[in-house]
């Protein structure tokens, strides 16, 4: 696993297409960036992992995001990211990278936003070609691979298979979303605090009441059940969806959210757990800290030159009786978040 940011090129004066690589791990990204900077018309902008791709995306604005299917032996983990990232930023183009042309893989990646999706047992040339025919709003997959989207459209269910769903109750709803997404079921367990062993036994319950056969079908019929019946509850993503605006405030360098992100990390709050981006966020956001106390102790000594000194000891004294640090965190939320969920209420936090 990896998780920290390379800075791969600069602006040309001839646009180029902006791409950012996360591929299994360093070197494959390396790799890739190297062939794809070999052609003039492409600019790598940035290589990431998985748990940094989210805030280098709003940091790097890129035309084409390269993402590998499989991180850390997780061989959906990519695919659930690009569902992420598509869903934050439509006009991305996504190629998602697999081992193996498998239709249960191929038809998730396009249903989780993908515009194309690559093998890599094909030459780096076709991967080249690839990437530019993405980044023009075309559709790259091999006639095995629409072969794959053909059969899974003739699987669309039926108006039976839709009515269906609505006797599922809300606990088999949220299993049934959550292996529609690609989660595994010890992913979904940990989730929604349940055995393994549960989940599988819901799935079994779901599947014989829909009469589907597998997890693609399964998708399909909740996603036609939506657009008819409206949104679904799904497994809890602890805030998922809003951690992006607390790591593009932490880009832009303010203190507090650079805290905040390293504390989401650290605590798995919104974001997988990962200690090298907690001590990377951490660790920034105590250098903004010092600066900006400098900074800070520069503009007060220049304040109480022209200040009487009653009215800066009535100050200091509204300042003890309740310092600021425990008045923001006496609302357990910051920026809406929910900061019990971090334990930053804890001694832990210090």
């Amino acid at each position: 696993m990896y998780s920290d940011v390379i800075d791969v090129g600069s602006l040309a004066a001839i646009r180029r297409i902006r791409i950012i690589i996360a591929d299994r791990n360093r070197m494959g990204s390396q790799l890739l960036a190297e062939s794809l900077t070999r052609d003039d018309r492409f600019e790598v902008v940035a290589l990431a992992g998985p748990h940094d791709l989210p805030f280098v995306v709003i940091a790097r604005k890129p035309d084409v995001a390269v993402i590998s299917a499989e991180f850390d032996s997780d061989a959906r983990k990519g695919i659930q990211l690009a569902r992420s990232i598509n869903s934050h930023h439509p006009s991305l183009y996504l190629v998602i990278l697999h081992e193996t042309s498998e239709r249960e893989a191929v038809v998730a990646s396009f249903r989780n936003g993908a515009r194309g999706v690559f093998c890599r047992t094909e030459p780096i040339s076709e991967f080249i070609e690839c990437v530019e025919r993405v980044s023009r709003g075309q559709i790259w997959a091999s006639n095995t691979e629409i072969g794959f989207l053909l059969e899974a459209l003739q699987s669309i269910p039926s108006c039976d298979g839709i009515d269906k769903v609505r006797g599922l109750s809300k606990r088999e709803v949220s299993v049934a979303e959550a292996a529609a997404q690609g989660f595994t079921n010890k992913q979904i367990a940990d989730q929604l605090g349940l055995s393994e062993h549960t989940i599988k036994n819901y799935l079994v319950r779901i599947f014989e009441k829909l009469s589907v056969s597998n997890r693609i079908e399964l998708l399909f019929l909740l996603e036609h059940s939506q657009l008819q019946a409206g949104p679904t509850e799904t497994v809890p993503s602890n805030q998922g969806g809003s951690i992006e605006t607390y790591l593009k405030a932490a880009e832009d360098g303010l203190a507090v959210a650079q805290f905040v992100v390293g504390m989401a990390y650290l605590e798995g709050c919104g974001v997988e757990k990962d200690e090298h981006s907690a001590y990377f966020w951490l660790r920034r956001g105590e250098q903004s800290s010092v600066e900006m106390l400098r900074h800070s102790r520069s503009l007060i000594e220049n304040l109480k030159s022209g200040m009487k000194s009653e009215d800066i000891d009535d100050i200091e004294r509204r300042i003890a009786a309740r310092p600021m640090v425990e008045r923001k965190f006496a609302t357990k939320e910051l920026f809406g978040l929910d900061l019990t969920k971090m334990k930053l209420l804890s001694r832990r936090a210090g």
